[in-house]
């Protein structure tokens, strides 16, 4: 009798992996259809129909954007599409990207800690409510930088510093936010040059992030100090302690407040926070760290200054899915935390959209203890997340062998 066990089993996980790939877009497409975020949906419809009418060339004549990559998404959007349907479109940029992230999960995890582990990883990020509420709902494609992020952090934990380069500004250029993944790559050049002497891994890393821009920014002619320009035009809109952030600026002074004289104090820790989240590279430079690396990059950026917006947390969504999906501990920090993501989007699409909930639920969402609440609620999930990473959690990452028990590609020597 033929045993068909040893033939089907090696195909469970990838047919649950298509199985949740159908799943999260089955979730998505009628996610589409809710009203999420009107106003950046039109103004992403006005850059994709300019781009459409003009091409890059003549773009930045007579409009602007921080988000010069997106640009070139926007554009063929824009020829094939107008009106509601151009909006329909546009909402729907989101799905490719989730999608290229769950995979991208998967494939970071799989040959370090098996396949339901890495199966688990992109189940976090894909099912999320989060990334469901700032993706087709919102109108936002926050799931394009964080493709890239994520993908710079695994270039650079694999000693590809020219790799990680490229991707760390493209990151940027999708979304300025973004580009503080640079920190860490830059970091490990030059603590390949203390180490070791040598340049070229600091140089590898510059070339890349130049030849990058160039890239993008050459066919918009789009200089750097153009487009610096128009990234503080743009934090000077809404000079507040925090956007609808749910941070440690809107537990002390709330939303909607004038940041004042606390720009400074924002930008000062802010530094200071992008400078502690590299130390740990002097003790490790392997997957799991780079991750940490990137989370505590995303935390200093989201908790630490005046003006942030509230969705500049998600690109945590999927830097600490692969560190839950093999730590119960960091699995329960996870989720707290992004139910208090999510409830912090609703916050904000209700606040400010036409987006809406039950009336009963709107009066209990839009108060000033439920922003206290959130506030204390996502610091503390932060602050967890950082004390079980210093520590042993998610170390599978670091210590589990892939195939033929040859060591994770993370485990190359430092360059």
């Amino acid at each position: 009798m033929i045993n068909t066990g040893s033939r089907t089993r090696p195909l469970l996980v990838p047919l649950l992996l298509a199985a949740l790939l159908l799943l999260a877009v089955g979730i998505r497409i009628p996610a589409i259809g809710i009203t999420g975020h009107t106003g950046d949906v039109y103004v992403f419809s006005t850059w994709a129909e300019r781009m459409a009418a003009v091409g890059p060339l003549h773009f930045y004549e007579g409009s602007g954007s921080i988000y010069p990559a997106l640009l070139y998404l926007y554009w063929p959007l824009g020829v094939a599409f107008d009106g509601d349907t151009l909006n329909v479109a546009i909402k729907a940029l989101a799905i490719p990207f989730d999608v290229a992230v769950g995979l991208l999960l998967f494939a970071l995890v799989r040959p370090r800690a098996g396949g339901f582990a890495a199966l688990g990883a992109a189940a976090l990020y894909l099912l999320n409510p989060a990334v469901i509420l700032g993706g087709p709902i919102w109108g936002q494609i926050d799931a394009a930088g964080t493709l890239v992020f994520v993908a710079t952090l695994w270039a650079a934990a694999d000693r590809r510093l020219l790799a990680a380069g490229v991707l760390g500004m493209l990151s940027g250029l999708v979304k300025p936010q973004f580009g503080l993944v640079l920190v860490p790559v830059l970091a490990l050049g030059v603590l390949a040059w203390r180490e070791r002497g040598t340049w070229r891994p600091l140089l590898g890393a510059v070339a890349g992030a130049l030849g990058a821009y160039l890239l993008v920014a050459a066919p918009l002619l789009l200089s750097p100090f153009d487009h610096l320009g128009h990234i503080a035009g743009v934090t000077g809109i809404r000079p507040e302690a925090s956007v609808y952030a749910p941070n440690p600026w809107a537990l002390l002074v709330g939303y909607e407040t004038p940041d004042g004289g606390y720009t400074w104090v924002g930008g000062l820790l802010l530094l200071a926070g992008l400078a502690a989240a590299v130390v740990p590279l002097r003790r490790g430079r392997d997957l799991r760290t780079l991750l940490f690396v990137g989370a505590f990059v995303i935390f200093a950026f989201y908790f630490l200054p005046t003006r942030v917006h509230e969705r500049y947390l998600f690109p945590a969504m999927a830097v600490l899915a692969p560190l839950a999906a093999v730590s119960t501990a960091m699995l329960g920090s996870y989720l707290v935390m992004a139910a208090g993501f999510a409830l912090s989007l609703l916050y904000a699409l209700v606040a400010t959209t036409p987006f809406s909930l039950p009336a009963g639920w709107e009066e209990v969402l839009l108060t000033r203890e439920m922003v206290i609440g959130l506030s204390v609620v996502l610091t503390g999930a932060a602050l967890t997340v950082v004390i079980l990473l210093r520590t042993s959690a998610a170390a599978r990452l670091a210590t589990t062998r892939g195939p033929a028990g040859m060591p994770p590609p993370s485990a190359g020597a430092p360059g």
